[in-house]
């Protein structure tokens, strides 16, 4: 509850000095709270308000929105529960090279959505690309909402600000030819590391983090346990992705030949892929020294070292690999992400199914005897 007293008439010595209307009124933890008004019909205002925050549960304290946008954004991302370490390494350049000079000094309630307007525009016209725009804008929406459940903020101010038109990228499928001529351009000694990707499926990642004892060409099986990352110049061995990325995956029989020349000569290594050094093989290193004069070699242009995956993807589509098989090879949590990314490759199922439906059965269903005509 409310109520507004005259501090000119309640205070000794108050009269003609300072804000005259003052309300009182408790917050939900039942501490007294007040705020002063040079007008009347402004002390009313604010009271109506309060009595109904608190009425409806949505009082938000003044006091709190103080706090400005990047210290907030700070203590979120330390306590963000569930983060990788390479989220939060993303995380926190976003926050320092994009959100903390545009809106780091500003406080929560004072943010508004032009300030998102702005932050976009500004980001846009810096030349980044679209889809770092909307992840900057979206860690920034994520972070304000947060402030809303901490009751902070009444609302977050990012409500109802486009972002830019999102354009996925479209993905590449090479042909068992163009993956020839690829492996063919690459680097010699990388060559079986870029053929596996393209045959087996797996992520850059895994590949390079696969251990020679999950390797087991005698029943031609490679089993996927653990990834090679890369974080603040530091390599280190971590889990896969999600659950379902750790797997068994089978391995054809023209590449075990190559595996076999890849464990016979490599170099003391904890890896299977390594460089010519012996040592675990860097992502960023392999993308700039040696996949990119590859690809131009190839005359493949425009080619992401993730395509190989979805070549993978692609080659098993092509020779009639069932959906649920797909997902069990590439690793992904469910068969709904196979079918979302790789839907449109599969010819038309039910026209499949309908052909051997009268493959099998038409014969005998085709002799029963019909009905004469009348």
């Amino acid at each position: 509850m409310a109520h507004i007293e005259d501090r000119w008439k309640a205070e000794l010595g108050r009269k003609d000095h300072g804000k005259r209307w003052r309300v009182r009124y408790r917050d939900p933890a039942g501490k007294h709270r007040n705020r002063s008004f040079d007008r009347r019909t402004d002390a009313e205002r604010f009271s109506r308000e309060v009595a109904r925050d608190l009425d409806l549960g949505t009082f938000i304290d003044p006091k709190a929105g103080k706090i400005t946008f990047g210290e907030y954004a700070t203590r979120w991302l330390s306590a963000a529960p569930d983060l990788q370490d390479r989220t939060i390494e993303n995380y926190d350049g976003i926050i320092r090279n994009h959100l903390a000079p545009a809106i780091g000094q500003t406080p929560l309630t004072m943010l508004r959505p032009t300030h998102f307007r702005n932050l976009i525009k500004d980001t846009q016209n810096q030349g980044l690309a679209e889809p770092t725009v909307r992840r900057i804008a979206r860690l920034a929406s994520t972070i304000l909402a947060t402030a809303v459940n901490d009751r902070i903020l009444a609302a977050n101010p990012t409500d109802g600000v486009r972002l830019p038109r999102e354009t996925p990228r479209e993905m590449r499928f090479l042909t068992a030819h163009e993956l020839s001529q690829l492996v063919d351009s690459i680097h010699p000694h990388y060559r079986t590391y870029v053929l596996a990707a393209g045959v087996l499926g797996a992520r850059s990642g895994e590949l390079r983090g696969l251990h020679p004892k999950n390797l087991n060409l005698l029943r031609s099986q490679v089993h996927i346990t653990e990834q090679l990352e890369e974080l603040d110049g530091k390599l280190r061995r971590k889990a896969p992705k999600t659950a379902a990325a750790t797997r068994n995956v089978t391995i054809p029989r023209f590449l075990i030949a190559d595996l076999e020349d890849q464990l016979a000569n490599r170099s003391s290594s904890e890896f299977v892929f390594t460089t010519p050094q012996g040592t675990p093989i860097r992502a960023s290193n392999f993308n700039r020294r040696i996949w990119k004069q590859g690809v131009a070699a190839s005359g493949l242009d425009d080619l992401r070292f993730h395509d190989l995956r979805h070549t993978a993807a692609s080659l098993a589509i092509g020779v009639g690999a069932h959906p649920k098989a797909i997902q069990e090879r590439l690793g992904h949590s469910s068969i709904t992400v196979t079918l979302d990314r790789y839907g449109h490759l599969f010819p038309a199922l039910d026209e499949v199914l309908a052909q051997r439906i009268e493959d099998t059965y038409g014969e005998v269903l085709a002799s029963h005897t019909r009905p004469k005509a009348i």
